[in-house]
């Protein structure tokens, strides 16, 4: 891998080939700019939205560095269209070096002995090259501008590094240099071959044309960087990819930019609305298990001795009492029921020497009891009356 960084040269006469060839270009280079509308027109350039994929097989190209919202920003200028030139993302393009680019490398005796291609192969060699100016309606002509840029946009100059190349051969992009004994020759400054990054730097309002070529049919895709200094001294840069397809290629099949499909943009998830959780009513946890308590069961009730009263007037009965209805009471260990004796209701009045209703357990008992007690009475009062007669 050479020096990080190459500057453009200027060329330097020499006698022999280098003049002629100096003086060649001094002439052809004018002719091609005045033959290429595309270069003669002063119309503002368009901008492509991202994602406006274009094939180019023609035409002239810049490759440019340029300040957008104060951002440095790596663009091509489309001069493919005479007339309509546009501003195009290199991740959008499909360059086309197709059977018009193809060069085969002269012998030395046929360019006066002069060993210029031999950096780039030997003598038969088959290359694909940009058109250099020839005919731009025809092969491509990529090169680089700094044109919009001056000292209020950055503090020097901009690199261009090369940071990556993929593909099935040689990329070399080489200037003319100047050379003591033949006057002029290639000076590489990318060069696939030795290693990368290769950098070049472009100093303000420069537009040039590097020498293109490719020794291998195929896609190629290029990674380039553009970096420099904004006035505030905040180093920026911008970087992108670009695709070449070379020789017998259908460009139409070739993916732009580093060949992955564009991703979708993400659906953004909709924040979910925060709903309010409803607290818990609190319930009572038991403590344990409760055991089944033994139903109550009322006992047998005590008869109660029944009092002697008065004797009852001739012909009267006590009436019996009515017997109390059992009332379910509920069971607090068990939470069930069980008939229990209800307490006994008011008692009835009873007639003149009866007995007092005492409950349901004695009330038949207290009637024939005092029914019993009536009847002795009255028996005795009989026979009392009976001896008295007598």
């Amino acid at each position: 891998m050479r020096a990080a960084t190459a500057t453009l040269p200027t060329p330097v006469l020499s006698s022999g080939l280098g003049r002629g060839l100096v003086a060649a270009l001094a002439f052809a280079v004018p002719m091609a700019l005045a033959a290429d509308p595309a270069l003669a027109a002063d119309d503002v350039p368009r901008e492509a939205p991202p994602g406006e994929r274009a094939v180019l097989d023609h035409g002239h190209l810049d490759l440019a560095a340029r300040v957008v919202d104060g951002r440095l920003k790596f663009s091509v200028k489309d001069g493919s269209v005479p007339g309509s030139k546009v501003w195009r993302e290199p991740s959008d393009l499909v360059l086309h070096f197709g059977p018009a680019h193809r060069f085969t490398i002269p012998t030395h005796e046929e360019i006066g002995g002069n060993p210029i291609y031999d950096v780039l192969g030997k003598p038969g060699d088959v290359l694909w090259k940009d058109g250099e100016g020839n005919d731009s309606t025809t092969m491509l002509w990529p090169g680089w501008s700094t044109e919009t840029l001056d000292a209020d946009d950055l503090t020097g100059p901009v690199t261009v590094t090369l940071a990556k190349a993929e593909g099935p051969g040689r990329f070399v992009h080489a200037q003319w240099a100047d050379d003591p004994e033949w006057g002029m020759k290639f000076r590489l400054d990318y060069d696939t071959a030795d290693g990368l990054p290769d950098a070049v730097e472009l100093p303000f309002n420069t537009h040039a044309h590097p020498l293109w070529y490719f020794d291998t049919e195929g896609v190629y895709r290029i990674t380039l960087r553009m970096s420099a200094t904004l006035p505030s001294g905040e180093q920026v840069s911008d970087e992108d990819t670009f695709a070449v397809a070379v020789g017998n290629v259908d460009p139409s099949t070739v993916e732009p930019g580093d060949g992955k499909p564009d991703e979708p943009s993400p659906t953004p998830t909709p924040t979910p609305t925060p709903t309010r959780t409803p607290t818990p009513t609190p319930t009572s946890t038991p403590t344990g298990s409760a055991s089944p308590s033994a139903t109550a069961t009322a006992g047998p009730t005590p008869s109660m001795i029944p009092t002697p009263s008065p004797a009852p007037t001739r012909g009267t009965t006590a009436p019996p009492s009515a017997p109390s209805p059992s009332v379910p009471v509920e069971s607090v260990a068990t939470g069930g029921s069980a008939p229990l004796p209800a307490p006994a209701g008011p008692q009835a009045p009873a007639a003149a020497g009866g007995l007092a209703a005492t409950g349901a357990a004695i009330a038949l008992p207290a009637g024939l009891a005092a029914g019993a007690v009536a009847a002795g009475g009255a028996a005795v009062w009989v026979a009392r009356r009976k001896r008295a007669a007598r």
